[in-house]
């Protein structure tokens, strides 16, 4: 048998046995999710539930807009698409470009983050479909939900209990720059089924030129009551979406088009130099879980999917390029949470394994006269990387007293990656290289203390230790275009601690929280050699703080609060800042009830300078300030759901992405982002 195989029998062995010998029943209930959370947090840690009522309130927002209403977590945005979160990218605690291979996105406990550089998308999933959103935040995610967990991990969960009640909804959206969107879904309940069924098409023609987006989406749920003590859930989706890439606008750079050299933010920031540059992207997801409670003390919970993703690129700048890659995701994830009781303690546990499988193959077409003349093009690359990964993980917590309790996790994986590249004829090469299958074994762990000061809340505190793996963008990357590569990139460690204090009553919830994290072969794109590197040691501070007060009946107030910084701790560039960082957001809501069934909200948004992306080496000018006032206006006229969102009324030009020149001072590319836009929605259950 191969190492993979026996390590996963030795898994089920374990957890098997840790089934048989915690039977003890007590008097608490489990509850039945698609979460690893205890209770629903992780001791110690900053955890963050979006309860459906929080998600619902920002109607009209994107998902990752959404998200980003928590401190420390922010999004970039290259096309400015606006309303719907199509190429818009999760950050948290300030990872930047690298961002989308530190930051987990999870939907039902099942990985959306791909093993190249592209972003989960998350235009696929229906913000009316989502129940919950699970926010661990720092390096004890990994042992949760394994590598790539860094900066932490977002878990997006639908409801996959049987319904009670017939229900159907359908709704409209539509804005500024054309957008639209059209949704239905439905939920036919019999004795112990239900069958829920939603589907959106969404299209907007973008702020920029040349930035249209064109999107289906279609999901179809089961859900069966097979008996008291067990369930089954079952969900198919499928994607197809068309986006045109209206590229950069450059400032004292090169350029394709008519404004080569000059500050084209200023003269237009709505221009593209890719007028005809598009991507297609389609897909199909297959989820089966199935949840069994013998008694009050134990669940078994068994997780498997399977998804396609095929993605396209056409660039037609000058000598064109293509290219076409396929991924195929196959996961089986069983897990148990169980309790027993010891030493006077009562233990709450969950342990499970976590197989995944990727192949992914990508066909490179580059810089062929041929292809730009319609007559096609030879391939150049092409990419075939199969990566498995096997984790054994268990955590617990505990409750020492009344008043304080800790928690403890660790996690084990091991990852084997076999890595092809194929150099065509167009290069005139035509040789190949075949890198032998890796095992590169990690581990992370996590230990949380908490203390309740009873009427003064609580404070908490955590150890934690983190993994990335290199992927596959990353790999590639390491050597230059068109040349056999080793695909050799040291993984990413990290190591962090995190302290804060948490208060609550019935009018007021403050969250104040302190990290620090030290990093080790943090990845990363070297301007200077156009090389993805491991950097030399690196580090992350930062102090995040969320107040939500409300005044009386009438009047609620929220702010969120993050200061963030990364710098290199030693090297050729100690001291330096990491691009793309910056150091403080801040968000402000005011909420104001002022008829029956309406809310009138204002936000106030700001973000300071940060480091272009490539500017390690801290000379080029910084991305500005800016600041963003946003209204919206949600209520209810007997059973329709209206609400009107008005976004930058202020009409602020500005940019939060820009990609700097490694040699010439003060040229760079930007893409903007939209100005003043109003977005309108109209929902009727039936």
């Amino acid at each position: 048998m191969n190492k993979p195989f026996n390590l996963l029998i030795l898994c089920l062995v374990i957890i098997t046995f840790t089934f048989r010998t915690h039977s003890e029943e007590l008097e608490k209930e489990i509850t039945v999710t698609a979460s690893k959370l205890i209770n629903n947090s992780m001791t110690g840690s900053s955890t963050i539930i979006l309860s459906k009522n929080d998600i619902q309130k920002y109607s009209g927002a994107s998902l990752p807009e959404i998200i980003s209403k928590v401190p420390g977590i922010s999004f970039k945005d290259l096309y400015g698409t606006t309303g719907f979160g199509s190429y818009q990218t999760i950050d948290l605690r300030g990872f930047a470009d690298t961002s989308s291979s530190n930051t987990l996105i999870l939907l039902n406990g099942h990985k959306l983050s791909n093993i190249d550089l592209s972003d989960a998308d998350l235009v696929n999933i229906p913000v009316n479909s989502i129940e919950r959103i699970e926010i661990i935040k720092g390096n004890s995610a990994s042992v949760l939900y394994g590598g790539n967990a860094t900066a932490g991990a977002i878990n997006i969960i639908t409801d996959q209990l049987p319904g009670t009640e017939d229900v159907y909804q359908a709704s409209t959206s539509f804005g500024s720059f054309g957008q639209f969107e059209g949704f239905v879904s439905g939920t036919k309940s019999l004795e112990n089924i239900s069958v829920t069924g939603n589907s959106n098409y969404i299209v907007t023609d973008g702020y920029r030129r040349n930035n249209a987006l064109r999107q289906k989406n279609g999901n179809l749920e089961f859900n069966f009551n097979v008996n008291p003590k067990h369930t089954l859930h079952f969900n198919l989706a499928a994607h197809d979406r068309y986006i045109e890439l209206p590229g950069d606008v450059p400032v004292n750079s090169f350029s394709e088009g008519a404004l080569n050299g000059l500050d084209g933010f200023s003269i237009d920031p709505r221009s593209t130099d890719t007028p005809r540059d598009f991507a297609t992207n389609y897909g199909q997801k297959i989820f089966i879980n199935s949840s069994y409670m013998p008694n009050n003390n134990l669940e078994i919970i068994n997780d498997a999917s399977y998804r396609f993703t095929k993605s396209q690129g056409f660039f037609f700048d000058a000598g064109s390029s293509f290219t076409d890659s396929n991924m195929y995701v196959s996961s089986y994830n069983p897990k148990a949470k169980f309790r027993f009781k010891k030493f006077g303690l009562t233990f709450e546990n969950i342990s499970g394994l976590d197989l995944n499988y990727t192949y992914y193959r990508s066909d490179r077409m580059s810089n062929n006269i041929g292809f730009a003349a319609g007559r096609g093009a030879a391939t150049t690359n092409v990419y075939k990387f199969s990566d498995t990964n096997l984790g054994l993980y268990y955590n617990f917590e505990t409750k020492l007293n009344s008043l304080n309790k800790i928690g403890l996790g660790a996690r084990f994986q091991g990852n084997w990656l076999k890595a092809t590249d194929f150099v065509g004829p167009a290069t005139g090469a035509n040789r190949t290289n075949s890198d032998s299958l890796t095992y590169d074994p990690q581990y992370s762990y996590h230990i949380g203390y908490e203390r309740s000061l009873e009427d003064y809340g609580n404070i908490f505190a955590r150890l934690g230790r983190s993994f990335t793996y290199p992927n596959v963008d990353q790999r590639v990357g390491q050597s230059a275009f068109n040349v056999s590569h080793d695909f050799k990139l040291r993984t990413q460690t990290s190591n962090d601690f995190e302290i804060g204090h948490k208060f609550q009553n019935n009018d007021l919830n403050i969250t104040n929280s302190f990290y620090y994290m030290m990093l080790r072969a943090e990845i990363y794109y070297d301007a200077v050699d156009f090389l993805n590197k491991n950097l030399e040691p690196s580090k992350r501070y930062g102090f995040e703080s969320s107040v939500n007060y409300t005044l009386n009946k009438y009047v609620n107030f929220n702010n969120s609060f993050a200061f963030t910084k990364a710098k290199m701790r030693s090297g050729n560039y100690k001291g330096n800042e990491i691009p793309g960082v910056p150091s403080l957001t801040n968000t402000l809501e005011l909420n104001l009830n002022i008829i029956d069934n309406f809310t009138l909200s204002t936000e106030l948004f700001y973000r300071s300078t940060a480091r272009m992306i490539n500017d390690t080496k801290n000379f080029q000018p910084k991305i500005p300030e800016y600041y963003l006032v946003n209204i919206g206006l949600k209520g209810k006229i007997k059973n329709t759901k209206v609400s009107l969102l008005a976004n930058n009324i202020l009409n602020k030009s500005y940019y939060n992405y820009a990609v700097a020149s490694g040699n010439s001072h003060n040229a760079y590319n930007v893409y903007p982002l939209p100005e003043f836009n109003i977005f309108f929605k109209l929902s009727q259950d039936f």
